[in-house]
């Protein structure tokens, strides 16, 4: 490694790097720096001059500090969780019975699309971006125009199996504007044996059903790009990049990125369509995030992996509300196509295996951190990770799946590292892109708290929880320094408001829960899918009380271990072997549109 390459080196380990600093703080200030024994007598604390106790050491001053700050960012989350869990809730709860998207809505979806969908109230999704400067006051009136919004969907999958590809886009194909505005790319790995054929196959099963639909192959001779959603995700969109030339189509390009399993209504694109058109100022500068939901088959699978999926939801749901100035998306997320130029297309390394977050903040880099996130009031349903395994040994293979998946999600971490790159870059040599506003470095500040949230907290919270215990073990509390015992007494109670914060979510997850499901569930009915999606409506009720007795555990073998497992390995590679985690196919293997 020459001498220039260490500050990058280090600068893309910072999780790492953090991780180990943390753990030095606290061998030094809870080990070293503890009272000692001398001659087998019992513990005493050492004396100054004057016999006065000596100060606290400057470690320990550190450990105080940091435990209380991280404590009090573990109690805030579960805070805004709850806010926003409930918010969102109440909009879903609204719309809950309203008029069904038809096709007299969208059947003349070229021509009248912005004032139809708004009249309908289909452009009512919600801004989570203070970034925009445009008030409600400040919204100037729809345009009728005659530009065509074309829904280009990107579908990157490596050997997923082609049952859930297909089940996939049977539920696209059922929406009344598919045929008009949606264009397919299936984002296929050449490495994967018979890709091309499962391609093929499900190309002539949907070429009625789609605009367009058609499949690109990812070199896997190509240096420094792995196999994976990512690369894929880059080969397919230099491909759809390719096909628009003109700056003002790539403006009215919406490119959707979904999981292989990912089912979404008709909804979610008529919404985007109407807020597309309503906000035409900061049409090219928006990205579109629904909230997630695993409501497929939460009920099959075993708690620890229904309770890690329902606190990864929970995670994307954290951003979800109103005045949220930074909004992630998780599995599912749109932006117009040149957005995507702006910010350089999706990458493709070692580096950017969390493709979703990573090209997030991406764009947000790319326009100085004044990229719009709108909220979609139509949640991306999920499948939980399951395997065919039965009894105890299905148990176990359930949770050695979800715990590898967890491992790729954690393996993300490297994204904090680029965004502490980015953000020296910003201020030293901010975008050059035309009509991009200077520096916002309000939502910058907020970027880098939710990156910490992400990539720091939950395994430092862990290890300071193990720190303080073990402190106790060596040191009684009549022995401590009084403002070391406080810190260790107020950072308990922290934590047990922190559960009820996360208890109260659980709670309020229920309703979640099932409006998301029983919307789903009756669009289904609607276009006739649901007959053959039998036992694919997960419903919930409050007799999951081992869920929220199972989530500090949970929170720990899925969240904190994976993290640490990553960050550790960060220290000598940065591949990752992708491996598919197994998702389970509702509708009947080869059924007829």
């Amino acid at each position: 490694m020459s001498y220039f390459s260490i500050p990058s080196w280090c600068i893309q380990r910072v999780t790492s790097l953090g991780f180990v600093a943390l753990i030095a703080l606290l061998y030094v200030g809870i080990w070293h720096d503890r009272p000692q024994a001398h001659n087998k007598a019992p513990l005493k604390i050492p004396k100054g001059k004057h016999g006065d106790a000596i100060a606290l050491t400057t470690a320990q001053i550190i450990f105080i500090g940091y435990t209380l700050l991280a404590h009090f960012l573990g109690l805030t989350f579960p805070m805004r969780l709850v806010f926003a869990t409930r918010s969102i809730t109440k909009k879903l709860q609204k719309g809950l019975g309203q008029s069904p998207i038809t096709s007299d809505v969208l059947s003349n979806l070229p021509t009248a699309t912005p004032s139809k969908l708004i009249e309908s109230g289909y452009g009512e999704g919600y801004e989570s971006s203070s970034s925009s400067s445009y008030t409600d006051e400040s919204r100037t009136e729809v345009d009728e125009t005659n530009d065509l919004l074309l829904h280009t969907i990107i579908l990157p999958n490596y050997k997923e199996d082609i049952e859930t590809l297909r089940e996939t886009l049977e539920v696209l194909a059922c929406h009344p504007q598919a045929s008009s505005t949606y264009e397919v790319v299936l984002a296929m790995e050449m490495a994967e044996s018979g890709a091309k054929g499962k391609a093929s196959v499900l190309m002539k099963e949907f070429s009625e059903s789609f605009r367009d639909i058609e499949y690109t192959m990812h070199p896997n001779d190509i240096p420094g790009e792995a196999q994976g959603k990512s690369s894929n995700l880059c080969w397919a969109a230099k491909h759809v990049n390719g096909k628009y030339l003109d700056g003002h189509m790539k403006r009215n390009v919406i490119v959707t990125v979904m999981d292989s399993d990912s089912h979404l209504s008709a909804k979610y694109f008529s919404l985007i369509n109407g807020m597309h058109f309503r906000y035409p100022q900061t049409a090219e500068t928006t990205m579109y995030v629904p909230p997630i939901i695993f409501d497929r088959n939460a009920h099959l699978v075993p708690t620890p992996v229904r309770v890690a999926d329902l606190m990864w939801a929970g995670a994307g749901l954290s951003g979800h509300y109103d005045s949220s100035s930074i909004c992630p998306p998780t599995s599912v997320y749109s932006l117009p196509l040149c957005l995507v130029d702006h910010a350089g297309g999706w990458d493709a390394g070692d580096d950017s295996i969390g493709e979703d977050l990573h090209m997030y903040i991406k764009c947000f880099f790319s326009l100085n951190g004044n990229l719009t996130t709108r909220t979609i009031l139509s949640p991306a349903s999920c499948s939980n990770v399951s395997t065919d395994g039965k009894g105890i040994r299905g148990f176990f293979k359930d949770c050695k799946a979800r715990y590898r998946q967890a491992l790729r999600h954690m393996w993300g971490a490297l994204d904090s590292g680029y965004v502490a790159r980015q953000v020296p870059t910003m201020w030293w040599n901010p975008s050059r892109v035309p009509g991009v506003e200077r520096p916002h470095w309000g939502n910058t500040v907020v970027l880098l708290h939710r990156m910490y949230e992400a990539h720091f907290l939950p395994v430092h919270i862990t290890i300071l929880i193990i720190g303080g215990a073990l402190y106790t073990l060596i040191v009684p509390p009549s022995l401590m320094h009084p403002l070391l015992l406080q810190t260790l007494n107020i950072t308990a109670y922290m934590r047990i408001g922190s559960f009820l914060g996360f208890a109260t979510f659980f709670y309020l997850y229920e309703a979640y829960h099932y409006v998301c499901v029983k919307t789903r569930e009756e669009e289904m009915i609607r276009v006739g899918l649901a007959e053959r999606m039998l036992g694919a409506f997960s419903y919930r009720d409050m007799k999951n009380w081992a869920d929220i007795a199972l989530f500090p555990v949970v929170g720990v073998v899925f969240g904190s271990l994976p993290t640490t497992v990553a960050l550790v390995c960060h220290f000598w590679t940065l591949k990752l072997v992708y491996k598919v985690s197994k998702k389970p196919s509702w509708l009947p293997v080869g059924s007829p549109l």
